[in-house]
């Protein structure tokens, strides 16, 4: 007897890892539908993070373009200022911590 072949298709499994996204204020800006400038007064107030810091401006990854779309949701659905967004986010911050 001769050993019969496998007629199933074979399958290579190519793994691996991708960078995290990285979106510049203006990609930011688009993505959350917000003016560049409210962005970079996030970043400033410090309720942005950056993941890098380049000389055409900050980077940021995805959990900041989350945040950025709840800080707004917050300020347009609550009329909430930017010091009492900042108070929020530091109220957050050490409840988490």
């Amino acid at each position: 007897m001769s050993p019969q072949k496998d007629s199933r298709p074979s399958v290579e499994l190519i793994l691996y890892q991708s960078l995290p996204p990285r979106y510049s204020t203006a990609a930011l800006a688009e993505l959350a539908d917000v003016h560049p400038e409210m962005v970079l007064c996030y970043w400033r107030l410090g309720l942005l993070q950056a993941e890098e810091q380049k000389p055409q401006g900050p980077l940021f990854d995805d959990d900041a373009l989350f945040l950025l779309k709840r800080l707004e949701q917050l300020r347009k659905e609550y009329s909430l200022s930017l010091r009492a967004l900042r108070l929020l986010a530091q109220a957050l911050h050490l409840r988490e911590g």
